[in-house]
């Protein structure tokens, strides 16, 4: 798996575990690992091109969800 496909995959899980809507820097922060943070922060900027490639769907509020596969 290359680094690519492993974010998707870490993004992935995070969306389906959650139960509920979240925003980039709360994925971020729930992956927390150091791809996902700038200057030692949890970062969104990391996780929106991730967000897009995955398909996820975006909510009001700038929240994402991700529909389990079937």
């Amino acid at each position: 798996m290359n680094q690519a496909e492993y974010r998707n995959q870490r993004v992935r899980e995070v969306l389906l575990t959650s139960g509920k809507v979240l925003g980039p820097t709360e994925i971020a922060r729930r992956i927390d690992e150091d791809w996902c943070k700038q200057y030692g922060v949890s970062s969104s900027s990391t996780i929106l091109p991730i967000l897009r490639r995955i398909g996820a769907m975006r909510h009001p509020g700038g929240l994402y969800s991700l529909e389990k596969p079937k």
